[in-house]
């Protein structure tokens, strides 16, 4: 088997956005591949024929939003002609005729048919501008000109006023609108201080959570309604909880949410009947309704949650998986549960359509029957020429089982000795799984165990397992570091004075904090981490959040409990040669989370080496510019081989 290379990341194919036409006889997704020569991504609408079982690219593109009306895609992208926030939207029809365009002078973010006469749209608008998309087109220039004058600064003047791979947020508003067919004229159906998270239709009332602010976003949502033909809007709770979703069944508006008082503000959202004002409990539940099966293998839009026919999905993280789940007041129903992760869905006359990933394989369009799952494209028959390790499980006995896998390096010999790398997840409510991780390939290509595990805190087990409320760097680690020892234990192979440790957002932090409070690791990568809890709750988009969630007695007087969290309280004891990997533009973990700690280390006379990366966000290593995505890799592996080999 040939060695999987650093770069082979360039050779995959990630898929997103599928969808089905209302004759179940077609299948429509999205390709995306790296454009290594532009340091970009270029998209493939593919239209799959389920009947003649052919694959057909219809459309190439740059990456831009889609949504399909009656067999009909609309792709939402920019006028290069035309500097404005004006969005452009072409018509195109399932063999890749464009049928017509128009322009709406708003962004767009959700489009879905509503009536004969319009379309229910979310749209994003500024609330020092809010009247932009009526105003006459002298009027809007009046508009451009003054934004363009002042673009060299930034007024904040709110909270929060920035987002992770979103940039400046400040003023801007999710707003619910219909939009005429014909006219393309734009009717408000919310204020334009409202910021609305989800919503769906019940006859001519849409139903949607969301938060009405001027200057600060707390954590809590309402739920109201409003009429499409009277445009009243009325209130239809107003307590505090955090709000998950509101969704149509049967008539009735249900509610996913948290009133936060048995497991905080991270526990999963039950499911309520919202009634004369009351939320009444009808499903209790402990699933996240979202993928949260780390790979670094995935690009685009992956929906977790849709409605057909008035019968409602879910895709939910079960332990290492991601599974589907349809709802019935009685209970979820599994409808797909395999060792894997589903990652999007559709649903067929008497099967569903998936985007999935399985025995360490990239994603595959696939076909489920029972528990069948019957893939319909070969996009990862690649991988068959390389050596892919098979993740080999282990599960840490204790009173709450942690799982666990371990990758054995290529050409292993049992008669040598090797280095190993520890991987830990980012989140912490996230879970790892036996999927294919391009970056763990390489390094078992390169010589190394590779070892990661779902400690306390990870996702997939229920509230309790994922509770780590005043408890972070304590349980969690204690986890991790008995794994460690549990791997070392059943794997004498591994050189135990050559162990490395790296992660991502979390998986920094939790390096951070491995490398203040022992020394068994003879080098370490933290990535976006976190170092400070009194700057990351004071300067990122996360925010008031952590300090919420935590349940501190006083939000505005912790700084003793994040203090004590924070790994940067404990660097004077760090001796392990140490890289950090960071964007510039990561607001979900800033910059200065890295520099600080760097900064310790560098003054201490401890190695160390700061990479900083323009340009990019939190994201960097799951969806940053390609040549970015690369040079991440070779700075982590290049490390660990300068100090483990």
């Amino acid at each position: 088997m040939k060695q999987l290379k650093r770069e082979t990341l360039f050779d995959y194919s990630y898929l997103s956005d599928l969808k089905i036409d209302s004759k179940k006889e077609k299948l429509i997704y999205i390709e995306t591949k790296a454009e290594v020569h532009k340091n970009d991504y270029q998209q493939f609408l593919h239209v799959y024929d389920l009947k003649h079982e052919t694959d057909a690219v219809i459309k190439k593109d740059k990456r831009t939003a889609n949504f399909m009306i009656n067999d009909v895609l609309y792709f939402v992208g920019s006028d290069e002609k035309d500097s404005s926030v004006h969005t452009l939207i072409r018509k195109v029809d399932l063999n890749g005729k464009e049928l017509e365009c128009f322009k709406l002078p708003c962004a767009l973010s959700s489009l879905r048919d509503f009536d004969e006469e319009n379309f229910l749209a979310l749209i994003s608008i500024d609330r020092n501008y809010p009247n932009y998309h009526h105003a006459t087109n002298e009027e809007r220039k009046l508009v451009d000109e003054k934004k363009q004058s002042d673009e060299d600064y930034v007024v904040f003047d709110e909270y929060p006023f920035f987002f992770n791979g979103a940039g400046i947020i400040n003023g801007q508003r999710n707003r619910l609108v219909l939009i005429n067919k014909k006219t393309y004229q734009i009717t408000d159906l919310t204020p334009a201080t409202m910021d609305v998270e989800s919503f769906d239709v019940n006859g001519r009332n849409i139903i949607y959570s969301g938060i009405d602010f001027e200057t600060f976003k707390g954590k809590w949502s309402w739920v109201y309604q409003v009429n499409a033909d009277t445009l009243k809007t009325e209130v239809l709770f107003k307590e505090t909880m955090q709000i998950n979703r509101v969704f149509v069944y049967q008539e009735k508006i249900m509610v996913i949410g948290t009133f936060a008082k048995e497991y905080g503000a991270m526990e999963a959202g039950k499911f309520y009947e919202l009634k004369d004002g009351k939320m009444n409990l009808v499903l209790d539940n402990e699933f996240s309704f979202y993928n949260s099966v780390g790979s670094d293998c995935r690009y685009g839009k992956l929906k977790n949650y849709d409605k057909v026919n008035g019968e409602v999905y879910f895709i939910a993280t079960e332990k290492s998986k991601a599974v589907l789940l349809k709802y019935d007041p009685k209970g979820l129903t599994h409808v797909v549960d395999f060792e894997g992760t589903i990652d999007d869905f559709a649903l067929g006359h008497d099967c569903i359509y998936g985007i999935a990933m399985k025995d360490q394989k990239t994603q595959e369009i696939v076909k489920i029957v029972k528990d069948e799952v019957i893939p319909l494209t070969s996009f990862s028959k690649l991988l068959g020429e390389y050596y892919v390790a098979k993740p080999e499980k282990l599960v840490l006995k204790k009173e709450s089982p942690i799982d666990g896998w371990v990758l054995k390096p290529k050409d292993f010999d049992p008669n040598k000795k090797y280095p190993a790398i520890l991987d830990i997840h980012g989140g912490p409510k996230t879970a790892y799984g036996e999927l294919f991780y391009h970056e763990m390939q390489v390094w078992a290509n390169e010589g190394y165990f590779v070892m990661y595990c779902n400690p306390r805190g990870s996702d997939g087990k229920g509230n309790e397992f994922a509770d780590l409320r005043k408890n972070f760097g304590k349980i969690d680690y204690e986890d991790i570091m008995d794994f460690v020892d549990l791997v070392l234990s059943e794997y004498p192979n591994i050189d135990s004075d050559r162990l490395g440790v790296t992660g991502g957002s979390y998986g920094g932090y939790m390096t951070n904090w491995i490398i203040g409070h022992t020394d068994r690791f003879k080098a370490a990568a933290s990535q976006r981490s976190i170092s400070n809890w009194i700057t990351e709750v004071c300067a990122s988009d996360y925010g008031i959040d952590f300090p919420i969630e935590q349940e501190f007695d006083d939000l505005y007087h912790c700084e003793k409990e994040l203090w004590e969290m924070s790994p940067l309280k404990y660097s004077n004891e760090a001796v392990t040669p140490t890289l950090f990997i960071h964007s510039i533009e990561d607001y979900r973990c800033p910059i200065d989370e890295a520099i600080q700690y760097y900064t310790v280390l560098k003054c201490r006379g401890i190695e160390t080496r700061l990479v900083g990366f323009k340009g990019e966000n939190h994201e960097l290593s799951r969806s940053g510019k390609p040549l970015h995505r690369l040079r991440r890799l070779n700075e982590i592996t290049n490390w660990m081989d300068s100090h483990l080999k």
